[in-house]
């Protein structure tokens, strides 16, 4: 039997606890690492010292923050085989690591946001992509804002004005 080295993975995280009572665990990682675990069929779990396979079930990986993730492994049933995985750490293979941002997500940090109604709202200090739904971090009037973003709120982006306008749904914003 051949062993997975350590030398050719790169730790992304580890178990933190169970969830339910059907065998899924809570998988914390590291920001950096986002992609790659949502990405990821397999990850390897340490395990008295060495590098074993678990398979993602189908459809058995979702975000619970953007740090940590509910993960539920092929032939991994129930609390009690579950609870063995608690404290592991995971990892992947180095060629398996995704950059942290994609090209968009890069795009619209620094940006003006700008309300089509309102005006400017403010710089998007930071940009989370939760599932597929884009979220735009926002200082606005001294508190931190959440604005989701859709393609259909768009209504001009200039990266040499450096704004973005969107046509924000009512109410999202206290004026």
């Amino acid at each position: 039997m051949e062993t997975i080295p350590k030398t050719d993975c790169q730790k992304v995280g580890f178990f933190r606890k169970t969830h339910g009572v059907h065998g899924e665990v809570v998988l914390e990682f590291d920001e950096q690492f986002e992609y790659s675990v949502e990405e990821s069929d397999r990850f390897f779990v340490e395990l008295d010292g060495l590098l074993v396979p678990f398979f993602v079930e189908k459809d058995g990986f979702r975000f619970r923050s953007s740090k940590t993730a509910i993960v539920k492994f092929d032939w991994v049933d129930d609390e009690k085989y579950a609870k063995r995985l608690i404290g592991a750490s995971a990892y992947l293979f180095h060629t398996e690591i995704i950059d942290e941002q994609d090209e968009n997500e890069s795009t619209f940090e620094g940006l003006m946001l700008i309300d089509s109604k309102l005006g400017e709202i403010g710089v998007i200090d930071h940009v989370d992509d939760y599932s597929g739904n884009i979220v735009f971090t926002v200082s606005y009037r001294g508190e931190e804002l959440l604005i989701p973003f859709h393609e259909e709120m768009l209504v001009s982006y200039s990266e040499s004005e450096g704004t973005l306008t969107l046509n924000l749904p009512d109410g999202l914003i206290d004026a």
